[in-house]
């Protein structure tokens, strides 16, 4: 078994990993890096034209984008992802297999003669999962991104697994503060605005952070009106549909939030994290003139409108925790029984 990075290991983007081996190759992920003049993973058309698999971890695009491309490079291989990540993602593949609907969680299933696959749900957004594939009679464990400590969605822990090679999650590197600690830091920047009148923008990722953010607010702030966008609330509306993976908690605490249509005060949520849109520009231009405040609580993508106004001072970066650290992720690996790590995502 070798494994040849495409990215995603020493830069935040472009997550792409080949998978060669004696009898079937095959990738993990096939990210884009935005703002740079070649986004595209870094693998050669021969190692794309032999991959007969490619294990999608989630939609994001920093995992999802290039698709189109490999497909113009020549894969025709069938696409392995959950249902909710299929219903998320850009394109549609015509040979895909919904591993949620082939086997359960933690279960091992033979998807071809000699490949072996379990997954996990991995507690990023609804869909997201972590794999482990044998081969060969070699393994190697996929973490996707990677969170345990979470308010709304689930996570199958990853324990006692053994891997020849574990690519794991490490986005946030030496930094050592905690989900917790992260979040006690947002509160306290949210109270302050509260307390002042002030409307905060929260730009969040069409799936995943924006949910967790809302769980936080409303167990702190439960009178303090919120307001979703389209999107969004769409989104919220179907929760339901997909409670598999989320938390029965933030089910119910639904129809207690205090949701509102206006956008004169409270908290705001909107779906373009990067805010690169013309609806973007336009809600952030507004803040601004209400004297409000916009919290960027993810990456940054270069040359975004969202790393623009940080840069310029008229927002403020607080990170929610959505990965893992270097210290989360050597707890992960005494879990386990892994040969050898590779750290990606920072």
């Amino acid at each position: 078994m070798n494994l040849i990075i495409g990215g995603g290991v020493g830069e935040h983007g472009r997550n792409c990993f080949f998978v060669e081996t004696k009898k079937e190759n095959f990738l993990f992920d096939c990210g884009i890096m935005p703002g740079v003049s070649t986004p595209f993973p870094r693998l050669n058309g021969v190692q794309i034209q032999s991959a007969k698999w490619l294990f999608i971890s989630h939609s994001h695009i920093d995992h999802t984008g290039a698709y189109d491309w490999l497909c113009e490079q020549g894969f025709d291989g069938c696409v392995v992802m959950t249902k909710e990540t299929s219903r998320q993602v850009l394109f549609s593949p015509k040979n895909v297999r919904l591993i949620n609907e082939l086997i359960p969680a933690l279960k091992e299933y033979f998807l071809s003669e000699d490949l072996i696959v379990t997954w996990g749900k991995s507690g990023q957004c609804a869909g997201s999962v972590w794999y482990k594939i044998c081969v060969d009679d070699k393994s190697i464990l996929f973490s996707g991104d990677y969170i345990e400590d979470t308010l709304v969605y689930r996570c199958d822990y990853i324990r006692n697994a053994n891997a020849d090679i574990a690519v794991l999650d490490s986005a946030y590197g030496k930094i050592i503060h905690s989900p917790t600690e992260y979040r006690k830091v947002l509160v306290n920047t949210v109270k302050d605005c509260i307390e002042r009148n002030k409307i905060v923008l929260f730009p969040v990722p069409k799936y995943g952070r924006g949910f967790e953010l809302l769980a936080l607010f409303h167990k702190s702030f439960p009178h303090v009106p919120v307001k979703l966008d389209a999107h969004l609330h769409g989104e919220l509306t179907r929760v339901k549909k997909y409670e598999e993976w989320i938390k029965p908690d933030f089910i119910t605490s639904i129809k207690e939030i205090n949701f509102s249509d206006s956008d004169e005060s409270g908290i705001i949520f909107t779906s373009d994290p990067q805010l690169n849109t013309a609806k973007g520009h336009k809600i952030a231009e507004e803040i601004i003139i209400r004297n409000g405040a916009i919290i960027l609580t993810g990456h940054e993508d270069i040359g975004s409108y969202s790393e623009a106004l940080r840069l310029s001072g008229r927002a403020v970066s607080l990170r929610y925790s959505v990965h893992m650290n270097d210290s989360e992720r050597s707890n992960l690996e005494r879990a386990n029984s892994f040969k050898d790590v590779i750290s990606y995502h920072h």
